[in-house]
């Protein structure tokens, strides 16, 4: 008995792992990377988006980094913590184009402001960098507001890896538990029509 538990229990382990880790890898998107005019940040995270994007900038990927803020502190915005973080990384200061956003505080709101950046600036191409979870809903939002917007654009997408949010064993740790489960939330709510939502960008 001892032992056909045991070798359930081993069976158990060798079929859930594989299965828990497709669960993390279905919110993952990637292209292949190519030079490109620009590099769109999203704002959040931990750094590691910026310093993914720093090291893409080094690499000659992207000739300037793109991003947009949104109001954390009084008088203080991500796009500035943002911006003061990758001069750190050595990207020069005018190699950097931000603004606060003045949309909503989410990937939508977000990617209006970005997009009008590129437009003003005569960027035509870019890769965006997020963290690798959100990488397939920031793909979908972003190819429906190009189209929105009657944009002439390409861009190609790049997952920041998130320590706190590990692709593999992420049920081990709290952070990516509830990092991937509101990730499937905001999925879900992606595609679910929304009566209140305007059909302008």
């Amino acid at each position: 008995m001892f032992l056909i538990l045991g070798a359930i229990f081993i069976l158990g382990i060798f079929f859930i792992k594989p299965a828990l880790t497709e669960i993390s890898k279905a919110l993952v998107y990637k292209d292949f990377l190519k030079k490109s005019e620009a590099i769109i940040i999203l704002s959040g995270g931990n750094g590691h988006r910026i310093q993914t994007a720093a090291r893409l900038y080094h690499e000659g990927f992207g000739e300037k980094l793109v991003f947009s803020g949104f109001k954390v502190y009084p008088e203080t915005y991500t796009n500035m913590l943002m911006k003061s973080y990758a001069v750190k990384l050595g990207v020069p200061e005018n190699k950097i184009i931000s603004k606060i956003s003045e949309g909503e505080v989410s990937t939508q709101g977000e990617s209006i402001s970005n997009l009008k950046l590129l437009k003003q600036n005569n960027i035509h191409n870019f890769i965006l960098v997020t963290s690798a979870i959100h990488t397939r809903r920031a793909h979908l939002i972003y190819k429906r507001k190009v189209s929105l917007m009657d944009m002439d654009i390409e861009f190609s997408v790049y997952p920041a890896e998130d320590p706190n949010v590990p692709i593999q064993g992420w049920w081990k740790v709290r952070t990516a538990q509830k990092s991937i489960f509101i990730e499937y939330v905001k999925s879900l709510a992606y595609y679910l029509p929304n009566p209140f939502a305007s059909q302008t960008p």
